[in-house]
């Protein structure tokens, strides 16, 4: 897949008892944000409950938090609905054609909220529990026109019913022409909730290794429109799609933050998420003008695994007592989003030739600035 990264500026507003003296030491910030998600599953509150239990006779905790918003670059499924079939029949699909990359760039929402304990499971540094969460979101539109030149060559699409199947015709026709447009709708989004163990080797250098229950949401609407602008009755059909997939997992990760000096840190983390993916996909086509009129409906569920993978390098600098500026870039990596198979169809052999969801990857990528400020 093809990715792009982009410049964003984040900004941190931090409300804590923990101090700035708690940063140099190698203390990290989270971040609190409302992320709306629906089915939080009852092992989350039964982590929640463990951890709380564990840490219930340790020192009073401190907490912190922080919120970041900037831009993030999403690299999602294609949008392949169209095709060039054959012109005679049985009119195979011989080629499918993008229409929509899927590309595009998304206003991003994030934050975390932790609290630090003083005692520790392991019996060295700190403990913290952190609860994370994002958004990014996009809307595009994208219009493409087929023409057909003559024979030989024949645009179509057909019903997701695989009952019939339309496309264009040669010159003269007022079907040689056709147009469409696609208005795409992504919303990616997450939450977490880990516990982080810190170990501090010297006054420099500090490693974490955390994990915990992990929650991703993806979200991909169309609306897609077909006319004949050259058919004075302006034949055409719509479709209008959704594919709805929720993940459910975990993640475990390590992290490090090294002093350069007495000004610069460099931060690194990197992470693996393992989940239960499940898509949910709806489907309406409409084109009454056709011989038969069709109004389909279908709805189709798919099961899948996923596996996340994410890295994270921040370079600070610590302005005075109370502010930090950090260079920081993210890069995730998701190997399963849903993406749509609408089949080989042929118009005389419509038999074994179903919808159907099939997978494909999605690739998000943030570069920006942020800035601390604590009180």
């Amino acid at each position: 897949m093809d990715s792009e990264v982009t410049w964003s500026v984040v900004i941190y507003v931090t409300g804590e008892i923990a101090t700035a003296e708690n940063v140099r030491q190698g203390k990290p910030t989270c971040n609190i944000s409302r992320i709306e998600m629906s089915r939080t599953p009852s092992f989350v509150f039964a982590f929640v409950c463990l951890v709380a239990t564990t840490l219930s006779h340790r020192a009073h905790a401190q907490w912190y938090a922080d919120v970041d918003s900037g831009a993030m670059f999403i690299n999602a499924p294609d949008f392949r609905f169209f095709a060039r079939r054959g012109e005679t029949s049985p009119y195979e699909r011989i080629e499918s054609i993008t229409t929509d990359d899927g590309e595009d760039f998304a206003a991003f929402v994030g934050g975390k909220a932790g609290w630090i304990f003083d005692g520790s499971l392991l019996g060295t540094g700190n403990m913290r529990l952190e609860f994370s969460g994002f958004y990014a979101g996009f809307d595009d539109d994208t219009a493409v026109t087929f023409s057909d030149p003559g024979p030989g060559v024949r645009y179509g699409f057909v019903a997701l019913d695989n009952t019939s199947g339309f496309g264009t015709v040669d010159p003269a026709s007022d079907y040689s022409v056709m147009h469409t447009t696609t208005s795409r709708e992504i919303d990616f989004g997450g939450y977490d909730l880990l516990l982080h163990q810190d170990f501090r080797l010297d006054e420099n250098h500090m490693w974490t290794l955390y994990g915990g229950p992990s929650l991703q949401h993806l979200y991909q609407g169309f609306m897609t429109t077909i006319s004949y602008p050259m058919d004075a009755s302006h034949s055409g059909a719509t479709l209008n799609e959704s594919l709805d997939t929720d993940y459910v997992g975990g993640k475990v990760g390590i992290s490090g933050r090294r002093k350069l000096n007495s000004r610069w840190s460099l931060f690194l983390d990197g992470n693996t998420g393992i989940y239960h993916a499940r898509t949910r996909y709806d489907g309406r086509f409409v084109h009454a003008r056709s011989t038969p009129p069709h109004d389909d409906r279908i709805g189709l569920t798919r099961h899948d695994n996923a596996v996340s993978t994410q890295a994270r390098l921040e370079l600070t600098r610590q302005m005075n007592d109370s502010v930090f500026v950090s260079l920081t870039s993210n890069v995730q990596h998701l190997d399963y989003a849903g993406q749509m198979d609408y089949g080989t169809r042929v118009d005389t052999v419509p038999d074994g030739s179903t919808l159907s969801i099939d997978s494909d990857e999605l690739l998000s990528a943030t570069l920006g600035l942020r800035l601390t400020i604590f009180r």
